[in-house]
């Protein structure tokens, strides 16, 4: 899944997307579902809470990828 399939099956517009993960506009959006532009951290955790995980957070955004990488280093 990724954020414009996440955003049709919602059925949302991307002015309406944009306003549920804290984005001020659809231009944003279309960044994001372009690939043109990587999430910011809260917006990661609001697509991955909005796909109820389908979308990991470090997928879309490196921030959340290198703590998660880290976390996982420093388990093992």
């Amino acid at each position: 899944m990724n954020v414009a399939s996440l955003r049709a099956e919602l059925g949302l517009s991307q002015e309406e997307f944009a306003k549920a993960i804290g984005l001020t506009s659809k231009g944003q959006v279309s960044l994001l579902e372009r690939g043109l532009q990587p999430a910011s951290v809260p917006v990661a955790l609001a697509i991955e809470r909005l796909s109820n995980g389908r979308i990991s957070a470090g997928s879309i955004c490196p921030t959340v990828a290198l703590i998660e990488r880290a976390r996982s280093e420093g388990a093992a």
